[in-house]
């Protein structure tokens, strides 16, 4: 992201508009050009982006704030708005007010920036921002705005009740259209910007992980995708909304009209191990060579916490130390090795799968029918392996594993007619690896995930 200047303000980030517009044009241009797809042969174009994230602008359309998802701002403001709204933002919403949303920084903006808050127009989120300045249409859709703390996701509508009980405005609301919709033309001077023909469809995305949810055709009531990424999203397909009493879950709506989402997270998944291959394996890794070093490792070999976790969602809670866990070295023949150390990683990782997930099961009284896995993470076997022995159950893994990008190519494929709806799109562009089955490991995972689950609470006390 091409963040903007915050000042002092730690809790501020934003990205600058018109050079986040350059990289977009940038990487579209590149894509094509390793795709070896001439611009002509393009059909449609669709956005999808991280959720939470959003833009305000002023009634001219110019940006007024361009928050992204780590913006926390408005957690200076988290208790004022939960003592008078909380159950009702969740009733309403799915969400906790935590001070991570669009809700929270309107909130911020109206005590700390008056100014600025009285010329707010309108509210985008970012994906709806991509796609205002593709086509001009200032329009939202469900998955994203579901995240905003100001949807209503039982009518899947802006909760103009709400907003007009905590004294919001609601003229900034946009109208909200399904996934899948055409927003409108591709503008000439976006066209020109973008390397693509003016003129053809700009269809509305879902948000990220309900775009990976539908590249993935994880459609059904009972299907659960995990999502590692950056961050690891676990989400369970739903036929209707249900909030969880304690606010440790999210609950959101689907791609389809008819769904809803159940939502755990483990946090910083992808980052981490990103983190440890630059770091002990040089600044342009060999993932392969890593992949192969971890898996001649012997499971749990080393016990790692570092980064993912088990999601709760009712409160802030300052993420444990990291730290790694390995005999002493004097009472082994042979140290650990680099590769001990990521497999520790993937396991890590594998265990956040699995305890995000059994909250999911505990919420709604039952098991997951199906597990898929897709993300940058899921380039590695190693790790589909590890979450099919640690969940002990088969593994459904994507040919494409950047789910999100597949997703939002469905919707563009339904708004340039190629297939009557979602549903139709997934199923037929989706394709799949062979099945990863449980294995032999299965069984000594069952002790490592106790092992996991005792160090991390402990963690929380160092």
């Amino acid at each position: 992201w091409a963040l903007a200047e915050s000042g002092d303000d730690l809790l501020i980030r934003e990205f600058d508009p018109e050079r986040t517009w350059a990289a977009v044009a940038q990487a579209i241009r590149e894509a094509l050009r390793r795709a070896d797809v001439p611009p002509s042969e393009v059909r449609a174009i669709a956005a999808t982006s991280q959720r939470d994230g959003c833009v305000f602008l002023d009634a001219e359309g110019r940006e007024l704030c361009c928050a992204l998802n780590r913006d926390a701002r408005g957690v200076v403001h988290a208790d004022e708005i939960t003592g008078d709204f909380g159950e009702q933002v969740f009733q309403t919403t799915g969400r906790w007010p935590l001070g991570l949303g669009p809700l929270e920084r309107l909130w911020w903006m109206r005590r700390n920036r008056p100014r600025t808050y009285r010329r707010i127009g309108h509210i985008l989120m970012i994906r709806d921002w991509l796609t205002y300045r593709m086509s001009g249409a200032l329009l939202s859709e469900p998955t994203g705005a579901s995240s905003s703390l100001l949807f209503d996701i039982h009518r899947r509508r802006w909760a103009v009740d709400l907003a007009e009980e905590m004294d919001l405005p609601t003229s900034i609301f946009p109208p909200c259209i399904e996934p899948g919709t055409v927003a409108g033309p591709l503008l000439p001077l976006a066209a020109a910007d973008l390397g693509l023909p003016a003129g053809i469809p700009v269809v509305v995305a879902p948000a990220d992980s309900q775009a990976a949810a539908l590249g993935c055709a994880v459609l059904e009531r009972g299907e659960a995708v995990a999502i590692a990424g950056t961050t690891m999203p676990v989400m369970m397909v739903l036929d209707r909304p249900l909030l969880d009493p304690s606010h440790r879950l999210q609950t959101g709506v689907h791609a389809l009209p008819d769904r809803w989402v159940l939502e755990s997270n483990a946090g910083l998944a992808g980052t981490v191990y990103r983190w440890f291959a630059h770091t002990f394996a040089g600044p342009e890794p060999d993932y392969d060579r890593l992949e192969r070093e971890a898996t001649a490792a012997y499971p749990g070999e080393v016990l790692a916490s570092a980064g993912p976790t088990i999601a709760d969602f009712s409160t802030l809670r300052i993420p444990p130390p990291s730290f790694f866990r390995f005999p002493f070295l004097g009472m082994v023949e042979e140290p650990p090795t680099r590769g001990a150390f990521a497999r520790a990683i993937l396991e890590n990782i594998g265990f956040a799968a699995r305890a995000n997930l059994e909250q999911l099961e505990e919420a709604v009284g039952h098991k997951a029918h199906s597990l898929h896995l897709c993300g940058g993470l899921a380039h590695s076997s190693l790790l589909a392996h590890i979450v099919a022995d640690v969940c002990e159950r088969p593994v459904r893994v994507p040919a494409v594993r950047e789910a999100s990008c597949l997703g939002a190519a469905v919707c563009a494929a339904v708004g340039a007619g190629l297939y009557p709806t979602l549903r139709t799109g997934a199923e037929g562009m989706v394709r799949w690896e062979p099945e990863v089955e449980p294995g032999p490991g299965a069984r000594r995972y069952r002790c490592l995930y106790a092992h996991w689950r005792d160090l991390l609470e402990k963690s929380y006390d160092l």
